[in-house]
């Protein structure tokens, strides 16, 4: 059990770097319940469709998944945790950063 928290953790850190840099989570409940923290979560960026995003990320080297190759019809991406470790942290929220830069939003 203690190896599926560390993908929690990382998913709530991730999160909070994504929403500071003005994405919005897609999928945060199920039904009445929030969704919990896990191997990934969903966002999406104003003005962008998913196709498009991950198209936008992969230029600041971000790579993610489209919410309509899961057969979703919201607009976002589906971010993988178990991938990025901790200490690469830094690297991504400089990444948003940039995104955040060339895309106001």
């Amino acid at each position: 059990m203690k190896n599926v928290r560390t993908y929690g953790d990382r998913a709530r850190e991730m999160k909070k770097m994504f929403l500071r840099y003005g994405f919005h989570i897609v999928y945060d409940r199920d039904g009445d319940v929030p969704v919990a923290d896990g191997f990934y979560f969903t966002v999406a960026y104003p003005g962008m469709t998913g196709p498009g995003l991950v198209e936008a990320l992969l230029y600041f080297g971000i790579s993610a998944i489209s919410l309509s190759t899961t057969g979703s019809r919201q607009a976002g991406i589906r971010a993988c945790v178990s991938f990025v470790l901790p200490e690469q942290f830094p690297e991504l929220d400089s990444r948003l950063a940039a995104f955040r830069g060339h895309y106001p939003g």
